[in-house]
């Protein structure tokens, strides 16, 4: 299917751009909706009120334009970062495209998740535009990341690349016992 495009009225929000859309019965029948950037999650009442079902819509807002795609989770969508709050109020899937959608989310959401300070290992080594390439790095939080050599950098849609979580990283300047007496006493 193609997308809609059109002038949005009030503010831009999940549920705006549902109703925007699908129309107002529509997005009236919303229970709960997440929003990541160009991908909103929706939990959905269908029709007969038995059954609930995700949806996802596709958004993209340029020059006072929005543009949308809902994509129901009986097709299968490639996107595949709802979060669990979502999962958790859906019926039973309608067919094995639904089944299959919500199982990579829940793969998703099973990774592990690493946390400042840890070393993450990607499978695949990552290339950067000055020709480096590295597969093992301190996370700093959000996209960005410390290469081995101490390089800084930042690495887009990382969480889609396959990779391992191991141990907290320490740095030998920050080890107590390397540390001149006065800050180690601080400890």
């Amino acid at each position: 299917m193609g997308w809609t495009a059109g002038a949005l009225q009030g503010a831009f929000t999940a549920r705006a751009a549902i109703a925007f859309d699908l129309g107002e019965e529509f997005a009236a029948r919303v229970i709960d909706t997440v929003r990541y950037g160009t991908v909103v999650y929706a939990a959905v009442r269908a029709r007969d009120q038995k059954e609930i079902f995700a949806l996802v819509l596709l958004v993209e807002r340029k020059g006072g334009v929005l543009y949308t795609k809902p994509i129901s989770e009986d097709e299968g969508p490639v996107e595949d970062r709802c979060p669990a709050r979502i999962l958790d109020l859906l019926t039973e899937p309608s067919n094995d495209y639904a089944r299959q959608w919500r199982e990579r989310c829940r793969a998703r959401l099973a990774r592990p998740r690493p946390r400042k300070g840890q070393t993450v290992v990607f499978t695949e080594a990552v290339t950067f535009t000055n020709e480096e390439t590295h597969s093992t790095f301190t996370y700093q939080g959000g996209s960005r990341f410390r290469a081995e050599n101490g390089c800084q950098c930042h690495i887009h849609c990382w969480q889609e690349l396959e990779f391992t979580v191991t141990h907290w990283r320490t740095s030998p300047q920050l080890e107590p016992e390397k540390l001149p007496q006065s800050r180690a006493s601080d400890r």
